[in-house]
């Protein structure tokens, strides 16, 4: 089961472009990142990790919560967005929780 983290954000959409959040419950584990290159989408790329900065800000944390409620608005990070960020530096490679899946991705800076 899912645990949602509230944040006291509300989740900003990138205009024109698919969602780096997504309404999704479904879970995954570390190994199947299969995004390991650098993003191609580099305005969307760059969105993703905004928000993730505004989260971990938030939170006063560099341990984001791929779960997040913004303000009751329950979303998940985008795996390939996770994967491009890891691949690029900006975030460590992410690994599986306690209960087998991600359930947070730690800010390398």
């Amino acid at each position: 089961m899912t645990n949602w983290v509230w944040v006291p954000l509300d989740y900003e959409p990138l205009p024109g472009s698919s969602d780096v959040f997504v309404k999704a419950t479904s879970t995954f584990d570390a190994n199947s990142l299969a995004k390991k290159t650098l993003a191609r989408d580099r305005t969307r790329q760059t969105h993703f990790e905004t928000q993730l900065k505004h989260v971990a800000w938030h939170l006063g944390t560099k341990t984001v919560p791929v779960f997040l409620n913004f303000n009751g608005v329950q979303l998940r990070m985008d795996k390939g967005c996770i994967g491009h960020a890891a691949a690029a530096g900006f975030l460590r490679t992410p690994v599986n929780g306690p209960d087998g899946y991600v359930t947070h991705v730690e800010l390398s800076s």
